[in-house]
């Protein structure tokens, strides 16, 4: 699967339609359900619910080490490639709220990192799909920690000083994956729609560069060789 390298660059992301098959998925999310119901974070306020590289069971870690992310990766980052955590992201009855504008970054610091958005359920405006600003990854936007309104998220942009970028909404099938640089200013509609909607996020970086970030204590390096381990 050829990439376009250069919209990356610029834009600091990029939709890559039919990534997975939707049966995939949908097995993928009842899996990611099941789990989550078993260790009993199904109803987690924030709707998100994060997994380090040691507590991935096999079907996990088989996903995070997919052949498909790592020809996408490969091309983007460059031979050497970590995975370093995952995320399930859901919006349900308990968790409707949109997502505030944010930078992963400010969550961990150091080297750049890239995440792979996985739609687990067609997304849309009315059920919570991401918003983004093209452009805004190429420099760090102050942000504040008050996360009153959207539990979960208490780093994120004050709407005064958000970049005057656009605004593109991002309508995702089942399937489809979103790459993004972790300075990407992105965001997500509330769910109005009254049906869940879950998304999948994992997160790696450069192995080849020396990370300052002290937030992984290991990794999965998936390709190539890592200074970081």
């Amino acid at each position: 699967m050829q990439v376009d390298c250069q919209k990356f660059k610029q834009d600091g992301y990029l939709h890559i339609p039919g990534l997975y098959r939707p049966e995939e998925v949908a097995t993928w999310k009842q899996r990611t359900v099941e789990r989550m119901r078993a260790e009993g974070s199904i109803d987690e306020p924030s709707g998100v619910r994060v997994w380090l590289s040691g507590q991935l069971d096999d079907y996990d870690r088989n996903k995070v080490q997919d052949p498909r992310i790592e020809e996408v990766l490969s091309q983007l980052i460059g031979p050497d490639v970590e995975f370093l955590s995952v995320k399930a992201v859901f919006k349900n009855s308990a968790a409707t709220f949109g997502s505030p504008w944010h930078q992963d970054w400010h969550y961990w610091h150091g080297a750049t990192k890239t995440s792979i958005w996985i739609a687990l359920d067609d997304a849309s405006p009315e059920n919570g799909c991401l918003k983004v600003m093209p452009g805004s990854h190429l420099s760090v936007v102050e942000m504040r920690g008050d996360d009153s309104d959207a539990p979960g998220f208490g780093s994120r942009s004050n709407e005064k000083d958000l970049p005057d970028f656009p605004i593109v909404s991002l309508p995702a099938s089942a399937g489809d994956g979103v790459v993004f640089s972790d300075l990407l200013l992105h965001s997500s509609h509330p769910n109005q729609s009254g049906e869940d909607r879950w998304a999948y996020i994992s997160t790696y970086r450069d192995a080849s560069v020396r990370d300052e970030s002290t937030l992984w204590s290991e990794s999965i390096v998936l390709s190539g060789q890592s200074v970081n381990v």
